[in-house]
């Protein structure tokens, strides 16, 4: 089901280690790492938008192995793609060691935007459903030893957000989260809802 990553990571020049953009020497070890930006694919009402490509490899002096990682766009930075008012977007990162796969993450989300402007007031709404998973693969003290254990998390949440400008003098923005997690290790969903709002008035 992932083998389009292999496509991706095609796409990335190992040749850019040699010259990096990003090289950090410290007493832990080596990183070395670069990004390419892509350029923005608009065909019709259909835009992609806000990708690249990242890559870097980790050499510690001491501790964990050699580790390469590799990303589409990050959780900071996810892609955009928009198809009239339907949206969304996502990202996709993976650690490789010697010992296999450390890390795997991912997100997507998708929904509608709306603006509206009425000279004196604008303003816009935004709902979005999405999805994110993570495993990963850490140490932790068992018993006295330490010991790898696998930690997976699934996560589906809804976000519905409304902004308001009133002359530019007072703005309003009101969020909606909700969320719900899966915790394998024990086994439970757990869910979780957050309101945010927040006004500013020009003086």
């Amino acid at each position: 089901p992932l083998s389009f990553i292999e496509t991706l990571k095609n796409l990335i020049p190992l040749d850019g280690f040699s010259d990096p953009p990003a090289l950090d020497v410290s007493l832990e070890g080596i990183k070395a790492s670069f990004s390419i930006a892509l350029p923005n694919v608009a065909v019709g009402v259909f835009s992609l938008t806000n990708m690249a490509l990242g890559a870097f490899l980790n050499v510690p002096f001491i501790g964990p192995p050699l580790s390469f990682g590799f990303n589409f766009c990050t959780r900071e930075n996810p892609f955009c793609m928009t198809v009239w008012i339907i949206g969304g977007g996502g990202f996709f990162g993976i650690v490789l060691t010697p010992k296999g796969m450390q890390k795997i993450e991912m997100a997507l989300e998708a929904g509608a935007k709306v603006g509206l402007d009425f000279g004196v007031a604008s303003g816009s709404v935004e709902i979005m459903l999405g999805i994110y998973f993570s495993l990963e693969r850490i140490v932790q003290k068992i018993d006295g030893k330490d010991e790898e254990v696998t930690k997976t998390t699934l996560e589906g949440y809804l976000r519905i957000c409304g902004r308001l400008s009133v002359l530019g003098l007072i703005k309003a923005t009101i969020t909606l989260k909700l969320s719900m997690t899966y915790e394998f290790e024990s086994g439970k969903l757990i869910g979780r809802a957050e309101l945010e709002i927040e006004v500013e008035v020009f003086f």
